[in-house]
């Protein structure tokens, strides 16, 4: 396997008071009143850094995926005894991905990751390891505040877009890592691409060289 690839295109995005979610307005209405934060943080932060031509795999990574609508819909099935057809298929994993690959008639194939505190060092890892240029989607919304006192600290909408592909300026290497350090977080993935520095994981680096 080839480890050497470039990293020339990436997008970083958080909510703010004023922005709640990121421009989605190049989605057409009939989908975007569809589609939750979730798939419209991905679609959008996609779309500002995949090439036209849809000839890229994609890999979708989130910890918590669509736990708003899946909230919704227990609520719904608790006090209706039913659930929603669309807001159901708006609730699955893959939702996001599957929506982007719809508008942008991607007919290759992808995956979407959800591995605790490692989700983003692995699906990235999915990312690295393919032969195919990739664009790797990581998106989070709000935490509802069921979840307040369950979770460590209070996760607000945020995600990012990173195409790799096997040509470009930026090159990194991919290699083994033996250190023990903690999950990949997406505050130093941010950092460490901004700045061009190495990426390391507990598992894996991305020297940049």
């Amino acid at each position: 396997m080839n480890n050497t690839l470039y990293i020339d295109r990436f997008i970083f995005w958080a909510e703010t008071d004023t922005e709640k979610i990121p421009d989605v307005s190049f989605i057409p209405p009939m989908l975007r009143r569809r589609m939750s934060i979730v798939e419209k943080i991905a679609v959008s932060l996609a779309s500002k850094v995949a090439p036209e031509s849809a000839d890229y795999r994609v890999v979708f990574a989130s910890r918590f995926g669509e736990w708003n609508q899946t909230i919704k819909l227990i609520r719904q099935f608790y006090e209706d005894k039913e659930m929603s057809p669309a807001g159901f298929s708006n609730s699955v994993h893959n939702a996001s991905v599957g929506h982007l690959s719809l508008l942008t008639s991607n007919k290759n194939s992808y995956n979407s990751i959800s591995a605790g505190e490692r989700t983003i060092e692995n699906a990235l890892l999915d990312s690295l390891l393919n032969e195919k240029p990739v664009l790797f989607i990581y998106a989070e919304e709000r935490n509802p505040e069921e979840y307040d006192k369950a979770i460590k600290e209070p996760v607000i909408s945020h995600g990012c877009a990173i195409y790799i592909d096997k040509n470009g300026s930026n090159k990194y290497e991919l290699t083994s890592n033996n250190e023990n350090l903690p999950p990949l977080s997406f505050e130093n993935l941010q950092k460490s691409l901004q700045n061009g520095s190495d990426i390391e994981t507990s598992n894996w680096k991305l020297l940049k060289k």
